[in-house]
């Protein structure tokens, strides 16, 4: 029997605004795209990653963390106008503003009706400027607790990550189940021991080895 719901927040609480998680409406304000191409841009930022997989307790280690990272990309598809302003406003915005992310339609009522059967966790690979992001929101009263990831340094695909809520509430093998967007990371929470949903906010998935979602209402139908 279920008892807990385990949430992701990426395209299943929140989507990005701009369709790209680190390219926020304030980076295609101040940086013009016509000096670089979009492919480039992202395999930039693919290939800095590492920077962003330190351990971030505070915004302020975020913003910090961000600064590198952007201007290690700007720097590595050799965008011209590289200023520490530019720096700095891109990595504030990232770290302190709310418009990187755009929440779905719904899902505070979702998150209250569901709330009232199972028991709510979020579970994150993300970094703390989630967190009043979803207060400000209203909806971190839903969830029992929330686990970002570069607080614990840790990430979904390793696995680990995922045991801290089996861990702290005592769950058994099969009463948590786990909704994400990444078929690759349901493998690994199957792995660990839980029941899985795959999200597909988008409605562009037609098969999968999971369960399909298309909102958190379908999971008011399970017992």
């Amino acid at each position: 029997m279920i008892k807990y719901v385990v949430l992701d927040f990426g395209k299943v609480l929140a989507a990005p605004t701009t369709g790209e998680w680190f390219l926020t409406p304030k980076f295609y304000e101040l940086v013009d795209m016509s000096l670089i191409s979009l492919p480039d841009i992202k395999k930039a930022i693919e290939e800095c990653n590492p920077i962003l997989s330190r351990k971030m307790m505070t915004q302020e280690e975020e913003y910090q963390a961000f600064l590198e990272f952007y201007e290690t990309i700007l720097k590595k598809v050799n965008y011209p106008n590289i200023t520490d302003s530019l720096l700095q406003t891109l990595a504030f915005d990232f770290a302190y503003e709310e418009g990187k992310y755009t929440f779905y339609d719904k899902v505070e009522e979702e998150l209250q009706r569901l709330s009232k059967k199972f028991s709510l966790l979020l579970l994150s690979d993300n970094w703390p400027s989630v967190l009043p992001i979803l207060k400000n929101h209203h909806l971190d009263i839903y969830f029992q607790k929330i686990y970002i990831s570069s607080i614990y340094q840790e990430k979904k695909e390793e696995g680990t990550f995922f045991r801290h809520p089996l861990e702290d509430f005592s769950i058994a093998r099969g009463e948590a189940l786990m909704v994400d967007d990444n078929e690759k990371l349901l493998e690994v929470a199957v792995k660990e021991g839980y029941q899985v949903r795959l999200m597909d906010r988008d409605k562009t998935i037609s098969t999968s080895s999971y369960p399909i979602l298309q909102s958190l209402e379908e999971l008011l139908e399970m017992d």
